[in-house]
């Protein structure tokens, strides 16, 4: 072989050698700057989620501890109600209902923003609570409507029936916080 085509050759490979590592240099700085942006926009929306979650939670649980009162023992009548010390302090069973109802509201308000940043299993869970927050809503305002006909329940029956409502509601309230848990410890990598 000739001494100038070695030399040839050899400048040609370290040439080819020097492409090679500045495009590997390249693809390499490349996938590391985009695993970094993918790194920040899953922790953005994280933030974005968690305290989006966070408002929710805070407004069923307010939802649940007014609605505690459904745990008392049952009152056979309407003074039991105030002798037993059932409802919060300062309100009637109207305002009790009066403001189940701005909570419950406030629970489907808050529940809108919980639906759009998702994931769909949050957002299933999300639906439960709303429909627990609205029967136990609703529980509270069927106990003011007695009826004296023969046939019609009793407040006490209405009230147990509001109790166990109360129970599915607490317990849609826990396993919305675990899906949150399980859609918050996502890294990126389970979409």
């Amino acid at each position: 072989m000739d001494a100038g085509l070695a030399a040839v050759l050899g400048a040609l490979a370290g040439s080819v050698a020097t492409i090679g590592a500045a495009l590997a240099t390249g693809w390499s700085a490349r996938e590391q700057a985009r695993m970094a942006a993918r790194a920040e926009h899953v922790r953005q929306r994280r933030d974005s989620r968690q305290a989006v979650y966070e408002e929710f939670i805070d407004a069923a649980e307010e939802h649940a501890n007014l609605t505690k009162i459904l745990l008392a023992p049952a009152p056979q009548d309407f003074d039991d109600l105030e002798r037993l010390r059932i409802l919060p302090p300062g309100m009637d069973l109207a305002a009790t209902i009066s403001e189940s109802k701005s909570l419950h509201e406030k629970v489907r308000k808050t529940a809108t923003r919980v639906q759009i940043a998702g994931p769909k299993e949050v957002s299933t869970a999300v639906a439960v609570v709303i429909d627990k927050s609205g029967s136990v809503y609703g529980s509270l305002g069927v106990t003011i409507v007695t009826g004296n006909h023969p046939g019609a329940r009793s407040l006490a029956e209405k009230w147990e029936d509001g109790c166990w409502k109360y129970v599915e509601f607490s317990r849609s309230i826990s396993d919305f916080t675990e899906k949150v848990r399980i859609a918050l410890d996502n890294d990126g990598t389970k979409e």
